[in-house]
């Protein structure tokens, strides 16, 4: 099935269309004034200033955002830094509850959260708070942060999905551009991610380099190395191999379902049906059951984010497989790979790092 060209039925298309134009010149105006410095401000509390890493993208759904700033907090950590994420917590009652925030407390766990709609204020109280040694080694990673200009930032890491880059579509509603694809020349690091098809790499490359003026820093895609097996109230890791020719419902509430259902069918799992909802809507254990029973699924497959939104388990065996990004190198497209990421980090960092 061919993906939609936005996020709104194709019937709209035409109200979608006038609704990006005035969509397009509110973001254009707004960053024209950011660009000139209007309302920019550098983090610094109690005197010190405290490096800022944004982790974002141009299109709205899923890039693969959480797993590499998880891998960027662990970064840091290894260099001695201590990472604190800010995260708005999209689409949740009680923002530090939410999907994603309790996602990172897995994939990121040495790292600190800091979880409101105002990240700025949020990270001043929460930072004010540290004695100056722990202040010192402090670095902000902001999560889903290169519209968020208000904060100054240290170094602006922009990721693209290479399997649906959409920098060649229209502004939301019409397409899911957040702005307009030029505004890619502002980060400072473009990582391709899914990056395991070499057509579609190349294709995102292609239109990296026209908008950007320049390739790709890195590239990776995902892997899956392991999977978590919920069942009869106990849990036990296993290899990818358990899920080969195993008859599974693939359900995800993602940014991008495709991709998931993908990767479960390279796995060599035999989907009987695909379940998706909204980007962050969570399942319930009763449905889940329901749909993998009507489709005479042996077990469910789902992603992290979607298993820790639910309350409980349903009875039908639950696989999460385990991700990990594996980078890319130089003779695949993969621009300078994971150690030109580590040294813009590093350098981004400063003295959190001992550089």
């Amino acid at each position: 099935m061919a993906e939609r060209a936005g996020p709104l039925p194709r019937m709209l298309a035409p109200f979608a269309w006038c609704a990006a134009r005035v969509y397009g010149l509110g973001v254009s105006l707004r960053n024209a004034r950011f660009d000139r410095g209007v309302g920019v401000r550098r983090l610094e509390v109690s005197g010190v200033r405290v490096p800022v890493i944004s982790v974002g993208n141009l299109t709205a759904g899923g890039t693969g955002k959480s797993p590499f700033v998880a891998w960027v907090c662990a970064e840091l950590a290894r260099a001695g830094a201590q990472p604190v994420i800010a995260m708005r917590g999209y689409g949740a009652a009680d923002p530090a509850n939410s999907d994603e925030a309790r996602e990172y407390a897995t994939t990121a766990p040495g790292a600190w959260l800091v979880v409101h709609p105002d990240r700025v204020v949020a990270l001043h109280a929460a930072l004010s708070r540290l004695d100056a040694a722990d202040l010192a080694r402090c670095v902000v990673v902001l999560d889903d942060g290169f519209q968020h200009r208000r904060l100054a930032r240290d170094l602006d890491i922009v990721l693209v999905d290479a399997t649906r880059p959409g920098l060649d579509g229209d502004l939301l509603p019409a397409g899911w551009l957040r702005e307009p694809a030029g505004g890619i020349a502002r980060a400072g690091l473009v990582l391709l991610t899914k990056a395991h098809d070499a057509a579609q790499r190349e294709h995102a490359s292609g239109l990296v380099a026209r908008l950007r003026g320049r390739a790709h820093d890195a590239a990776c895609e995902h892997a899956w190395h392991a999977v978590s097996v919920f069942e009869g109230g106990a849990a036990r890791t296993m290899g990818v191999d358990t899920l080969a020719g195993r008859k599974v419902l693939s359900a995800c509430a993602l940014g991008n379902p495709s991709h998931f259902h993908g990767m479960v069918e390279r796995s060599g799992a035999r989907i009987v049906r695909r379940f998706e909802r909204g980007d962050h809507v969570r399942f319930t254990p009763m449905e889940l059951d329901a749909e993998a029973s009507a489709a005479g699924a042996e077990a469910v497959v789902l992603s992290r984010k979607d298993l820790v939104k639910l309350h409980e388990l349903p009875r039908t065996p639950v696989l999460v497989p385990e991700l990990a990004l594996r980078f890319l190198g130089v003779e695949s497209g993969g621009g300078g790979g994971a150690s030109a990421l580590r040294a813009a980090i590093s350098a981004a960092a400063g003295r959190a790092c001992g550089s």
